[in-house]
C-alpha cells in the first residue's frame, strides 16, 4: 500500500500529481465538431494547433477560417467554446475566401508578381502578417491534378498536406481534400455500397483515430428521414427518432432525438 512508505505530505503531492496530469490530459483535446442537429450534419471541424485554431468547411473540407490567439490560453478557450466574443477582432482575407482572424497587426506582406506565383494564381495574396507566414502550393509537379494548386501549404510551420490522385480517392470524391495538419490525419469514406446507399461517400471517416459513422440505409425503412445523417463521433451516440407508426403520425421520424455520451478525444458543439 502506498501509505506504508510515502508520509501524508508526500502522499498528497503524489496525487496532486495526478490531478495536474489528469487535467492536462483532458485539456489536450484537439479536435472539435460543430453538429446541425436539426439537419444530422457536421458544420466545422475545429483543429487546435497550440496557439492557432483552423476551422475547416465539412462539406468540402476546405479550410475556411483560420484564428491566430496570442496565447494558447485564449486558442483554448475559443477552442472550448468558440463564440463571437473570443474570437480575434480583425479579419484578413487570405486567397479563395479563406479567412484569417488576429487581435492586432502592425504589417502585412503580399505574393509578389513573379512567375511561379502567377501560375499558382496567388499574386496579390496575404503571405505574410507580423510574423505570421503563410505558404500556398505552386502549380509543381501534380498539384494541378490534385487540384491544390493555391491552396495553404503551412501556416507558421504547420504543414498541412492533401490526398492526392489515387483511383480510390478519386471514386470517393476526396482527392484534393485536406489529409494532414499537422500530426493529424483526416480520413474519408471511399466508394462502395453501404456509403452509396448510405449517402456518405467522401464524408469524413476518421481524425486521429476518432470514427464518424453515418446512419444506414436498412430494409423495412426503419431509417426513414436520418439515412446518411451522422450517428456516432467517436464514443458520442446521436439518435433520430425512427419510422415506426406513432412516430410518422407524429411527424417526428427523422427529427433529432438525442445525443449521449462522452469522448476525451473530441468535443461537439
Amino acid at each position: 500500500m502506498i501509505h506504508k512508505y510515502l508520509t501524508s505530505t508526500q502522499i498528497s503531492s503524489f496525487f496532486m500529481v495526478v490531478l495536474i496530469l489528469s487535467s492536462n490530459y483532458v485539456l489536450s483535446q484537439d479536435i472539435g465538431v460543430q453538429v446541425d442537429r436539426n439537419q444530422g450534419i457536421i458544420e466545422s471541424i475545429f483543429v487546435k494547433k497550440d496557439e492557432i485554431v483552423f476551422e475547416l468547411d465539412s462539406s468540402n473540407s476546405k479550410i475556411k477560417n483560420i484564428y491566430v490567439f496570442s496565447h494558447d490560453s485564449l486558442s483554448e478557450r475559443f477552442f472550448n467554446e468558440p463564440v463571437y466574443d473570443f474570437k480575434p477582432r480583425r479579419k484578413l482575407e487570405l486567397h479563395r475566401g479563406v479567412k484569417l482572424y488576429v487581435n492586432s497587426y502592425k504589417s502585412v506582406d503580399y505574393a509578389k508578381n513573379y512567375s511561379d506565383n502567377s501560375f499558382a494564381g496567388i499574386v496579390g495574396s496575404i503571405t505574410q502578417i507580423d510574423d505570421i507566414e503563410i505558404e500556398y502550393h505552386k502549380r509543381i509537379g501534380n498539384n494541378r491534378i490534385i487540384g491544390i494548386v493555391g491552396k495553404i501549404k503551412s501556416v507558421n510551420d504547420i504543414p498541412i498536406s492533401y490526398h492526392i490522385n489515387y483511383s480510390e480517392n478519386q471514386r470517393g470524391r476526396y482527392m484534393g481534400k485536406i489529409q494532414t495538419i499537422d500530426d493529424i490525419d483526416f480520413e474519408f469514406h471511399n466508394r462502395h455500397t453501404y456509403s452509396e446507399l448510405g449517402k456518405y461517400v467522401g464524408k469524413i471517416k476518421e481524425i486521429n483515430g476518432v470514427k464518424f459513422e453515418y446512419i444506414q440505409s436498412y430494409s423495412g425503412n426503419v431509417n426513414k428521414g436520418s439515412v446518411g445523417k451522422i450517428g456516432k463521433i467517436g464514443n458520442i451516440k446521436i439518435e433520430y427518432f425512427k419510422n415506426y407508426s406513432n412516430n410518422s403520425a407524429s411527424g417526428i421520424v427523422g427529427k433529432f432525438k438525442s445525443i449521449t455520451g462522452s469522448d476525451e478525444r473530441v468535443i461537439i458543439y
